[in-house]
């Protein structure tokens, strides 16, 4: 995993086919398709909580189309829909005359990101912001993570001649900091990962 990550950073790094985002390109729309994982997830309470089960990261992945609208030569409004399935491993809290094994767990949710990208450096950009958590699942084996949770990240970003652009985005994602409804020591989900994708330009 970790050599394809650097296979792909060497890929938009490389200058033979790519060039730098032009003053126009800045003000330019587009639409993007990404993909993340490679990094750690885990629930966490949002206070300390003596005898409750606790909760181990597996694995996640998302995929997810946005929109990219400039706001001036610099600020990008992103906004669009991801979806994404969280694996996890639940530690029971027994007594030790019981059994105690972990065992595996999923749900699935959708973000909706209303977030800002700050390009800077020509190739690099900041980006961040809340997002809307829909709780996709039929029986969470969690509390319900619809609410309000917020990003942030930074990515690098190369532009083909053509105007198609790949970017790669290391991120950490709070899932549900302000959840809709009352939960008493509410669970939340933490993610750390990259995000890779391709824009497209609509304004060509």
């Amino acid at each position: 995993m970790k050599q394809f990550i650097c296979a792909f950073i060497l890929l938009v790094a490389s200058p033979p086919v790519l060039q730098a985002q032009s003053s126009d390109s800045k003000y330019e729309n587009r639409i993007a398709i990404s993909f993340s994982s490679f990094g750690d997830n885990f629930v966490y309470y949002s206070e300390g909580l003596a005898g409750a089960a606790s909760y181990d990261g597996d694995y996640f992945f998302a995929v997810g189309i946005h929109y990219l609208h400039p706001l001036n030569r610099w600020l990008e409004l992103e906004t669009g829909a991801e979806y994404a399935r969280h694996h996890i491993l639940i530690n029971p809290n027994l007594p030790p005359q019981m059994d105690s094994t972990p065992r595996k767990a999923a749900f699935s949710l959708i973000n909706i990101p209303v977030t800002l990208r700050a390009n800077f450096l020509r190739y690099f950009f900041v980006n961040g912001g809340p997002f809307l958590d829909i709780d996709a699942s039929t029986e969470s084996p969690i509390d319900s993570q619809t609410g309000l949770g917020a990003m942030l990240g930074i990515g690098m970003q190369c532009r083909l001649h053509s105007g198609i652009a790949l970017f790669v985005n290391p991120y950490v994602k709070n899932h549900s900091l302000l959840p809709f409804g009352f939960f008493n020591h509410h669970e939340r989900v933490f993610e750390a990962g990259f995000r890779l994708g391709i824009t497209y330009p609509l304004n060509r």
